[in-house]
């Protein structure tokens, strides 16, 4: 090539995924330029993670280097993907330790068909109430006439299981660890020999689709001779293959695929597995679905109503499709937060059910006949009873749960999240344990708490997969390499800096022999029941813990939790002392009482953090339902945690928010800068600087129905007519003060200043909105 252009002008890249000769000389013919973004966003990932990690890496070793006898800190690593890695296993921990096991009851239906007895799912679910499931039974007992089970409806329908996607790096990990008990670097290293030596095509790959171009016939044929599968491959061919449905082709490599048959004996140990599974998934992916007969047997109890309604459900295999050929059925992806009652249908015959069937209800104790007992058909009846059961804490994650979550937020690539999870094992962060379980150490549990204490964006996803999306922006040509890097190193400069200045929070940890998670707690605030203080206990999740009746009061995750002593909750029969909950930047300051917080009312209103409200007789239900996804640090609550309508807001409230369905606020830190602070906004009310005291009253506003405020001003200082300090306000509809207060909109400081600062707006109109923002945001 002539001519003055850059000395890479002469580079080619041949581009093949499987060492073989014809796969060579293909690439050799069809050279193509290198992928210049592709190459820029690789240098930008490696220069963020080694400067980010060394930095933080060689800091905190140093630090606690020599300071505790009885630590390993020969390196204590930080890694921009290796830390939320831990910080998965870490939050799981925590779920374990915090879960409460609550007992829960249901209602067992068994019936008896043609000899078979078949046990009904109640489609109520489950109550955390004995007294109520009670009352079902005892209805039904005392019924005249007697209380039967009639079968509503039978529905027969034929599904289809599909076949797999093909098989892309993370599948191939997860199958590996999950069917196989082979951890990820293990089988990504085997992966990788069986590549070197022709055996299998590329194995890092993001790929879950056969390009055109892929010949799946003629793959299918070099494994015609194999006595394993061979009879099954030749079926195929003859039937004719299926191209395999979903998935999505990268352009990087094609799925992971055998490249040449290896006949049985040939290949041993870890090798020999993971060429086997890889073969039995590479023709399960073009094979024929599988085909289920599922039968769904609807029973109703008509004493009951809604409650009264059962499910008995079942299938059958009738052509086991692609089923035939894999030998692990069950390493497919994981299902997290399975609704109670939904799990997955049984495999089993089911004898002939008949709409309009009937069957007579015997209880405990009861006998087959009696005066109030109706005559069933010989060989069917049922049995009506109480089942009690306990919740269950989830388990440690496993391997293949710990690539779901990593893959979903972005923590790591295809080709490095095996040696993510291989560092934190070899850093002795986390220890396997029986079952591919990852459990955190002593070690890895401080240093997670220890992040979450200083800045918990260290440990948590979100930063690391926000910089792995630029990456990618970068390999598209949607971003430049450097103005990304210099971001990131800012960002990560200043985050340093904060934890140099606060790294004394994690040697108290440190200090603390890593002790456990009751030792850590301090007496904060008072119960209403007992009047003994409860402990405070940071979490995550932050909860307050009472030894005496060991009952634990989750706590509101998203903002900084503060002692308000002397000050007890309004609501009848609570009592308990209150908190300071703050959220946001500047901070907005609530009300909080651990109790009410834990247990809301219907009348109440809308639960902020929950998508619906407490439905009326079934509040003590889903209070437990409620906590129980707290507990798992599950709800981020950013706004004030209590509804409107409780009585502690409610006697707060001076004013409507105009701009959401919340209400303004006296701020409970009281003075000397007095504020009103939005129920469901990042809205601040600033009251101008001649108040002296603000004294939300008794009295309310006939319209409105929000209460009155005595507005008192200081000496020399009063807007009122004649010098009057004292007046009453209704702020709602009060002109005079609403243009003297500064408003404050945003949950960023940094946020508020890039729009020009917060400024001095004068408000005008009903509620204080109209008129201007100032200059830190107009009204839109």
């Amino acid at each position: 090539m002539a001519g003055s252009g850059s000395k890479f002008d002469r580079v080619y890249r041949a581009h093949f995924s499987a060492i073989n000769p014809s796969d060579i000389m293909k690439a050799y013919n069809a050279l193509g330029k290198p992928d210049k973004f592709q190459s820029l966003s690789v240098d930008a990932r490696q220069e963020l993670d080694l400067k980010v990690g060394v930095a933080f890496s060689r800091f905190q070793t140093r630090y606690f280097q020599g300071r505790y006898g009885d630590l390993d800190s020969a390196v204590l690593s930080y890694g921009p993907c290796q830390t939320p890695t831990l910080g998965f296993c870490v939050q799981r921990h925590l779920e374990m330790e915090t879960f409460k096991p609550e007992p829960y009851w249901l209602l067992d239906l068994g019936i008896m068909n043609s000899g078979t007895m078949c046990r009904a799912v109640w489609d109520s679910g489950r109550s955390f109430n004995r007294n109520k499931v009670d009352s079902y039974i005892a209805t039904c007992r005392d019924a005249n006439p007697a209380s039967v089970a009639k079968v509503i409806s039978v529905v027969t329908k034929d599904k289809n299981q599909g076949r797999p996607v093909p098989l892309n790096t993370v599948a191939l990990l997860k199958a590996c660890s999950k069917a196989l008990g082979i951890g990820p670097h293990s089988a990504l290293q085997m992966a990788e020999r069986l590549y070197l030596s022709g055996y299998l095509s590329y194995p890092r790959t993001e790929s879950t689709r056969y390009p055109k171009s892929f010949d799946i016939a003629g793959t299918l044929q070099d494994q015609l001779q194999d006595n394993r599968w061979g009879s099954y491959v030749r079926d195929l061919l003859r039937d004719g293959v299926n191209v395999a449905k979903g998935g999505v082709d990268m352009g990087d490599h094609p799925p992971i695929t055998p490249c040449r048959h290896a006949r049985a004996g040939e290949l041993s140990g870890d090798m020999a597995r993971v060429y086997d599974l890889v073969t039995r998934h590479f023709i399960a992916s073009v094979s024929h679905d599988a085909k289920w007969r599922s039968t769904t047997v609807k029973i109703s109890i008509d004493e009951l109503g809604e409650k009264g309604d059962f499910t008995i459900r079942g299938k059958t295999l009738i052509s086991p499709g692609f089923l035939a050929i894999m030998l692990h059925k069950q390493y497919g992806d994981e299902r997290e937060d399975v609704p109670f009652g939904e799990e997955e249908e049984e495999e089993k015959d089911l004898p002939e059910f008949k709409e309009g069937d009937m069957y007579g209800l015997f209880f405990s104790g009861s006998k087959k006949s009696g005066n109030k007992v109706s005559v069933a058909p010989t060989g069917k009846f049922c049995t009506l009873d109480i089942k009690e059961k306990m919740t269950t804490p989830p388990t440690y994650l496993t391997e293949s749960e710990l690539i779901s979550r990593m893959e979903k937020h972005g923590i790591g690539t295809d080709a490095s999240i095996s040696t993510h999870i291989e560092n934190i094992i070899k850093r002795y962060y986390v220890e396997l344990i029986p079952g591919r379980k990852l459990k955190p150490t002593k070690l890895g549990l401080v240093l997670a708490q220890g992040y979450h204490l200083i800045d918990n964006s260290l440990v948590l996803p979100t930063i690391r997969s926000d910089i792995e999306g630029q990456c990618n922006n970068i390999a598209k040509g949607l971003a430049e390499r450097d103005d990304v890097v210099r971001k990131a190193i800012d960002l990560f400069s200043a985050k340093f800096n904060y934890f140099v200045d606060n790294i004394s929070k994690m040697d108290v940890l440190f200090g603390s022999s890593f002790a456990k998670l009751q030792d850590v707690g301090k007496p904060f605030t008072r119960c209403g029941f007992t009047r003994r203080y409860l402990q405070f206990i940071t979490g995550p999740p932050p909860r307050l813990y009472n030894k005496t009746t060991e009952t634990v009061y989750v706590l509101p995750i998203g903002g900084e939790i503060k002692q308000w002593t002397g000050r007890n909750c309004p609501v009848g029969g609570c009592n308990f002392e209150l908190c300071l909950y703050s959220v946001g930047a500047p901070p907005r300051t609530f009300p909080l009482c651990p109790n009410c917080f834990n247990n809301p009312k219907p009348e109440w209103g809308k639960i902020p953090g929950e998508d619906t409200t407490t439905t009326p007789g079934d509040e003590e239900d889903e209070n437990k339902e409620r906590n129980i996804r707290r507990m798992a640090g599950k709800n981020m609550i950013r706004e004030c945690p209590h509804p409107d309508k409780m009585p502690l807001i409610e006697e707060m409230t001076v004013s409507p928010d105009p701009e959401s369905n919340g209400v303004l606020i006296l701020d409970p830190h009281l003075g000397p800068k007095w504020r009103l602070v939005s129920t469901r906004e990042p809205t601040i009310v600033h009251m101008p600087k001649s108040v002296e005291k603000v004294t939300v009253l008794n009295a309310k506003d006939e319209v409105l129905g929000c209460r009155m405020m005595s507005i008192e001003f200081k000496e020399g200082e009063s807007p009122l007519e004649g010098g009057k300090k004292k007046y009453t306000s209704c702020f709602a509809n009060d002109e005079m003060l609403q243009g003297l207060v500064r408003i404050h909109h945003g949950d960023e400081r940094m946020k508020a200043s890039s729009r020009g600062g917060r400024g001095r707006g004068r408000g005008g109109g009903r509620g204080g909105r109209g008129g201007g923002r100032g200059r830190g945001r107009g009204r839109r």
